[in-house]
């Protein structure tokens, strides 16, 4: 019995831990690999906040709607940016060494990105995520009320009552290395499992972003909205010698990068306004277009004009990844292509980052608060992910919540998955990713929609086979019943979605629909 118990260990979940920790309260978090673990310690470009004299919140508040496209939430918005300087300030007392500005070391040194209309973007080289996981890891082994428990996978939520009085008590996991099945209690869950770009054939998010959260807490009776809203990251590094896809950070183009086709035009100048700084699901969609167009493989952001030192002093880590598969960026043009990178939407919370179940909280990539709309600021996740992982753990210490007995039960019959029939469920698992890409990729249309579902009722049937024959206890059958859950899920959000409006964008519908400006797709599983 733990007062909270937090799965997922991104900067979300380390973050709600360690305040958690400094308040007193026993802590276990989880992780389902080892640590570090997840999407945040690949984070390139840093974190968005107002922090120099010239800057305003209001900028920040504007920005994040216009990228936004009429669907972020103002009350969420106003929360995240105005957190965000104590924000830092936490961030750095946790120990998290942002770039100093080169002329006044009391400064940050602060990088532009698209859709920002201020050099407001703190970071730690061009590796700010890892940065920020090194040192809240670091403070997380200086406390001795936090258990880490590595290689588990969820397999559910425990939950107790019906309705409006369903609360959850905890999760049923799975220890990886020995396949056997534990209930893990506690008075309050924070869900920070991350996002779902590994639904998508290509992506560049890390394996363990397979959608596992979402599919948890629809299956206890959680509402998702905004599933539709997957960023497709507009330039992920063209290699396909490289085993690992790689993100060519927002921040390049910030410092200059220009897009450019094979033939040296720059395209985006006929796009929008910002031209190469456009926001994110622009630029997709133009380079996106522009493959098509000229039936070439991936676009190029040319950095050249830039000096050497100046190219590998700001971007020393993707400098050397370019260099391992033979492009020397301070000479050459870095080919680049989208990817699936960013969930939008999730699990539906509300300002203090409550779901619709009692005891049950979620935060990071794995939550809708409504910050980012139909589509993400650059930037604003790593922000986003703390606060709201801090407005969490404040509201169960004064919502009562851990004076509260919770009611818990032991098996005497041990559970345990196996690990066989791998080749089988991955098969199918490929299958799905694959189907995703075509038809719920960058552009999507209605026939292709429906045509997604279709492969999917196909593979509910091998899902159902195995459930007949009482195979579900395999480990790989439940990661891809989760991966397929929250596809099906995300294809209904999608046709539901009869306009296209930021990351969505439908031929059918072209055009926003100024009825539906504020409306979001809500969802429950059972639809």
């Amino acid at each position: 019995m733990y007062d909270i118990l937090v799965l997922g260990a991104g900067i979300s979940g380390l973050s709600a831990a360690l305040h958690a920790a400094e308040k007193g309260l026993s802590v276990v978090i989880l992780t389902k690999g080892a640590k570090p673990d997840g999407s945040s310690n690949y984070a390139q470009g840093g974190i968005a906040t107002v922090t120099k004299k010239t800057d305003k919140f209001k900028f920040h508040i504007d920005d994040t709607l216009e990228a936004g496209a009429g669907l972020c939430k103002k009350e969420p918005v106003n929360i995240l940016t105005k957190s965000g300087p104590a924000t830092i300030q936490q961030l750095v007392k946790w120990g998290v060494q942002f770039t100093p500005n080169p002329v006044n070391h009391s400064e940050f040194d602060l990088h532009l990105e698209g859709g920002h209309s201020q050099h407001r973007i703190l970071h730690a080289a061009d590796l700010t995520g890892k940065e920020i996981m090194r040192a809240l890891l670091c403070e997380l082994h200086k406390q001795k009320n936090i258990d880490y428990l590595e290689n588990c996978y969820i397999k559910d939520l425990i939950c107790n009552g019906e309705g409006k009085a369903k609360r959850c008590v905890g999760a049923k996991i799975i220890h990886q290395k020995t396949g056997i099945v534990e209930k893990i209690y506690a008075k309050a869950t924070i869900l920070s499992t991350g996002g779902a770009g590994r639904i998508w054939q290509y992506t560049v998010c890390p394996p363990d972003s397979c959608g596992d959260g979402m599919a948890i807490a629809a299956r206890a009776g959680a509402a998702l909205q905004d599933i539709e809203f997957m960023q497709f990251h507009p330039t992920s590094l063209y290699a396909p010698s490289l085993k690992k896809p790689f993100l060519i950070s927002e921040a390049v183009r910030g410092f200059g990068g220009i897009l450019k086709n094979a033939k040296g035009e720059e395209f985006m100048n006929q796009v929008h306004p910002l031209h190469s700084l456009a926001p994110r699901d622009i630029v997709a969609r133009a380079i996106h277009a522009e493959m098509q167009r000229l039936g070439q493989t991936n676009m190029f952001i040319d950095l050249t004009g830039h000096t050497p030192k100046d190219i590998k002093s700001h971007f020393p880590n993707i400098y050397a990844k370019c260099m391992e598969v033979g492009v020397d960026m301070t000479k050459e043009w870095i080919p680049v292509v989208p990817a699936a990178h960013y969930m939008c939407g999730g699990v539906l919370v509300d300002t203090k980052s409550r779901t619709e179940i009692n005891g049950l909280y979620a935060c990071g990539e794995v939550a809708a608060t409504g910050v980012h709309g139909a589509n993400r600021l650059a930037s604003n996740s790593l922000l986003e992910s703390v606060v709201f992982a801090l407005r969490a753990v404040d509201d169960i210490c004064d919502s009562g919540i851990l004076k509260n007995k919770i009611a818990t039960s032991r098996s005497t019959q041990k559970e345990k998955v196996s690990y066989n029939k791998s080749a089988y469920w991955r098969k199918r698992r490929k299958i799905l990713q694959d189907m995703m890409w075509t038809h719920c990729g960058i552009v999507r249309t209605v026939a292709g929609l429906n045509q997604g579902l279709k492969v999917i009722e196909g593979l509910e049937k091998d899902v159902n086979a195995a459930i007949k024959n009482k195979e579900t206890e395999n480990f790989y059958f439940i990661e891809f019943q989760n991966a397929l859950q929250v596809s099906k899920m995300i294809l209904i959000a999608a046709l539901r979605r009869k306009e296209s409006r930021g990351l969505h964008y439908i031929l059918d519908y072209p055009n926003p629909d100024p009825k539906t400006k504020h409306q979001s797709i809500y969802l429950k599983d059972k639809v």
